[in-house]
Formats: structure tokens, sequence, C-alpha cells
């Protein structure tokens, strides 16, 4: 489990993140989202502890030990990977600075990558790829992913996803990711949390998420709806509900329509620019 606990950061004097709490229980998969600009990769490096809280503090269980980096991933496109050395010198640097004597290739057997190539000479996708494999070396009981899905192309990305599957599938791993592009990750979340402000604004599991935004497509609603967001097309309006309930079907004359997540997603977030 991992606990936030008061969590307040700024840089300089704008705040991001205030009196934030949050709990993560071992093994959850959790889409970290919202507008650009909310805290979302911040939070990731506050949990990575790769930046500092001005107050609160984030509490992990106790077989993650005494330094929590060491069962802890850490994928971004804005980190660096020992750029001037080799691949075989940075796995080499990677198991000995972590304790670790093992190193699976498999994954970069599919990339192209030559293990005698430099960091720097990989693309984006290679060195995301090689990323997750020097990670998962370590065996993290946390992996934290910050919005690098959508900037890999399409095959890199299918063995990302795919890997990321089994590592889900074969260990009680926590993952805690930020993205921008939701129909590549739906089928592996199990719960959703969309901020702003730098608070939690939806805290939903994805079933119950689904089924309390609905899209209303009609001439208009009646006033009592908890209208999250309205879109005007040439023919008839869009009405996105939330937090919907079956009854409302009785009052409603219109078409009622399911949504996937990017959808739910692309609503919310479609509010806080109207």
């Amino acid at each position: 489990m991992i606990e936030i606990k008061n969590l307040s950061f700024a840089y300089e004097k704008t705040k991001i993140l205030e009196n934030f709490n949050l709990t993560i229980s071992k093994g959850e998969v959790v889409l970290i989202t919202g507008v650009n600009g909310v805290g979302k990769s911040t939070l990731l490096r506050l949990i990575a502890g790769a930046l500092i809280p001005d107050r609160g503090k984030i509490v992990f269980p106790p077989e993650i030990g005494k330094d929590p980096r060491k069962k802890m991933g850490f994928i971004s496109d804005q980190l660096s990977l020992y750029e001037s050395l080799t691949i075989d010198q940075a796995i080499d640097f990677h198991l000995s600075f972590y304790d670790v004597n093992k190193f699976d290739d498999t994954l970069i057997n599919h990339t192209k990558i030559k293990r005698t190539q430099k960091i720097k000479e990989l693309s984006m996708g290679q060195r995301t790829i090689f990323h997750l494999s020097l990670v998962m070396a370590c065996e993290p009981e946390i992996l934290l992913i910050d919005e690098i899905i959508h900037s890999i192309d399409v095959y890199l990305r299918d063995i990302f996803l795919q890997q990321l599957i089994t590592i889900i599938s074969q260990r009680e791993i926590t993952v805690v990711m930020v993205n921008l592009n939701f129909t590549d990750i739906e089928g592996l979340l199990e719960r959703v949390i969309l901020l702003k402000d730098g608070k939690i604004l939806v805290d939903e599991n994805i079933t119950g998420l689904k089924e309390k935004v609905k899209k209303i497509t009609a001439d208009h609603i009646p006033a009592e709806l908890p209208l999250l967001f309205k879109r005007n097309n040439p023919q008839q309006t869009e009405f996105y509900v939330y937090p919907f309930q079956e009854d409302f079907r009785e009052t409603i004359n219109g078409d009622v329509k399911d949504l996937n997540l990017t959808e739910i997603i692309k609503a919310f977030i479609g509010k806080e620019y109207t």
C-alpha cells in the first residue's frame, strides 16, 4: 500500500499539490489524469523520490524496505539513461547498483537494439523498451509510468503493453501511470483518478466510472440532471451526465449512450475549457 498524507508541493511560488491525500492498494493498476499542468507528473516524481515535498509524507509498506527506490521502477521520457554508455555498459551498471545478477534481454531483442550501441543513439521507442527491461530486472514492487506510451510507434507500443500485461498477470505489482492515450491502456486499468487544481476531482474504479458517465443526445434534458459537459452539434446537443442514475432514463427524451474511457476523460477535461 502507498499512503500519501497531507502532501503539498510548489514550484517556486506556484502551488501544484496542496494537502493532497491518496491511498493506493498493493496490486492496483491506477491511471492519474487531468488537464496539462495539473500535477500528474509531479505526483509520480514525488512518489518516486525524485522530488521532495514541501509538507506531508508518503508512506510505503514495510516489505518495501528502508529505501523504497530500490523496489520502485520509474519510466519517463524525461529521464536520462546513461547517455554516453553502451547498452552492455548500462546493463552492467544498473545490475551492480541494484545488486541484481540477471538481465532478461527478451524485450530488447524485438527492437533491433545492438548491445554495442550507445544509449544516445536509440530512438524514443527503443529507449522506452530498454528502460522497461532494466526496471523489470530489479523486480520492483511499484511501477510508475509517466506519459511515454503516446511517444513510441505502434509496433513498440504493442510490445511495451504486452510486456506490461504479462508483468501484471504474473506478479502482484502496483502500477501507477500518467497517460494521454487511454484507448491503449483501458483494458489494464482498475482505477481512474482525475486531478483538478492539485486535488482529486474523481476517484472511481473503471467499471463504476463507466456506469456513472453517460452521453445523452437530445434537444434538452431535465434541469435537475447533474450535467458534466455539453457539446452543441448542428443537429442535436450532446449532454454528458455524471453521476448518472438508471431512473434518469424515465425523464429523458433522447438517446442514452455508454462511453469508453477516452470519451469519459475527454468529457471531464472538456469541462475545464468551457
